[in-house]
C-alpha cells in the first residue's frame, strides 16, 4: 500500500489538536506517534516523521517549543539552525589586534544561540501556551 503524506494545513491542526489536548508533549517523537495515530482514523496510509511534526509545531503560534540539550566539545561551522533548520549568523568579536572572530552561532528565526562549546538539541518538547 502507497504511503500518503498529510497536506500541511491538515497537520498543522492535527499537531494542534494533539498538543492542545496533552498540554505538553515530551518528544518530536512522541508528538509524530500522537499526531500520525489521529491521522490514521481517517486514513491507515497516512505517514509522518518526527522532524516534519517538529517544524510543523515551530510554526504554530499557540506551541512552545523548548530544546533540551548537551553539550559538545567543539562545534563544527553551522550553516543551519539545529531547532528550526533556518540560517544561522556567526557572531563576531573584536580581539586585542583589532582581528574579528567567531565566537558563536545565533540563528535568524528562532532562539537558539550557542558559543563554540556549543549546546546541541538532544530532545524537544512541545507546551501548549495557556490563553486565560
Amino acid at each position: 500500500m502507497p504511503k500518503k503524506i498529510p497536506a500541511k494545513e491538515k497537520l498543522k491542526e492535527i499537531v494542534k489538536e494533539v498538543i492542545r489536548s496533552r498540554l505538553k508533549v515530551e518528544s518530536q517523537e512522541e508528538l509524530a506517534r500522537l499526531a500520525l495515530r489521529r491521522l490514521r482514523k481517517e486514513d491507515k496510509s497516512y505517514t509522518l516523521s518526527p522532524t516534519r511534526a517538529k517544524r510543523v509545531a515551530l510554526i504554530l503560534p499557540d506551541v512552545e517549543v523548548k530544546a533540551k540539550t548537551k553539550k559538545t566539545i567543539k562545534l563544527p561551522k553551522i550553516n543551519k539552525c539545529p531547532i528550526c533548520d533556518f540560517s544561522i549568523e556567526s557572531i563576531k568579536v573584536k580581539n586585542l589586534l583589532n582581528k574579528e572572530i567567531t565566537v558563536g552561532y545565533r540563528c535568524t528565526d528562532c532562539a537558539y544561540e550557542s558559543d563554540l562549546e556549543a549546546f546541541m538539541p538532544m530532545k524537544y518538547i512541545f507546551i501548549w501556551k495557556h490563553s486565560i
